[in-house]
């Protein structure tokens, strides 16, 4: 009896050890599983100020690659508070938002404003929201025109408009092509959305987030925390972080200038035509 007693106690205790074993190989099983898979993540994005050179925007482009590669980030929220800047960077950067969009959701939250060049980004996204007071809109182009052509005999060009690269007229027609670009990523991306005809978005005019939401310009009235859930929502994943993309590539400040007048836009040494989609202080 007692060597069966002995016997008994031995198996309970062989039988609590290969318990703990299994628990122990649980936990650590659980442990390398978050190690190798990244915990979810939506990524944030912020587009502050004028986006008026190209330093700007490749670093804007750099932090939307970031997003798009890694796959800790499941969803991505643009912060815009912008009026917009060069039309080719704002072409560009447009071009980046529809290839993440592509890949991840992207939700575009206007914060105090969100205009020209830089609604032109909020329209790649999956859905839009602002405040009410935002500035929304300002379909349109804003641009600096060839100098007058002058007689120079000690320059030597071999066409006629190598000097300013072309006429003010060429130029003209030009412009109008753009900013018919821009109408028409705007038709293409609203879609039915949009309850406004081609010739009202045309007239560039700009709208507080109320009206804008009224005339479906954006998507909804919500925070930047409203963007987020709205994001992980379209990721499908319910708990999640929120990661800052410019200090995951340790990015430096760079001089946020925010809004810029038509006198800037006219140095006396720019020659060269140049295309803005730019919302202008007003004064």
């Amino acid at each position: 009896m007692e060597r069966l007693a002995t016997l008994k106690d031995f198996l309970g205790a062989l039988a609590r050890s290969y318990i703990f074993l299994a628990l122990l190989a649980a936990v650590l099983a659980y442990l390398t599983f978050n190690a190798l898979v990244p915990h979810p993540q939506v990524g944030v994005i912020r587009i502050e100020g004028s986006i008026m050179d190209a330093a700007k925007a490749d670093r804007i482009a750099q932090m939307l690659e970031y997003a798009r590669k890694e796959p800790s980030i499941r969803a991505v929220v643009l912060e815009i508070d912008s009026p917009g800047g060069l039309a080719s960077a704002s072409e560009d950067l447009y071009l980046d938002v529809l290839r993440l969009r592509r890949e991840k959701p992207v939700i575009a939250s206007i914060t105090t404003i969100g205009a020209s060049g830089a609604y032109y980004l909020a329209i790649a996204a999956n859905s839009i929201y602002a405040k009410p007071t935002s500035i929304v809109g300002s379909v349109g182009v804003v641009t600096t025109l060839p100098s007058p052509q002058k007689l120079d005999e000690n320059a030597l060009t071999t066409g006629p408009f190598k000097a300013v690269g072309s006429s003010r007229r060429s130029w003209t027609y030009q412009t109008q092509a753009a900013a018919e670009s821009f109408q028409g990523a705007v038709l293409a991306q609203r879609g039915k959305r949009l309850k406004i005809p081609k010739e009202e978005l045309a007239t560039a005019q700009v709208y507080n987030g109320i009206d804008a939401l009224r005339i479906g310009l954006i998507d909804g009235i919500g925070s930047n925390s409203d963007a987020v859930e709205k994001a992980a929502d379209l990721a499908g994943i319910a708990r999640y972080g929120v990661v800052d993309v410019k200090k995951a590539l340790n990015l430096t400040d760079f001089g946020v200038i925010f809004f810029v007048d038509e006198e800037q836009l006219h140095a006396p040494t720019n020659t060269a035509p140049i295309n803005y989609y730019l919302y202008l202080e007003q004064r």
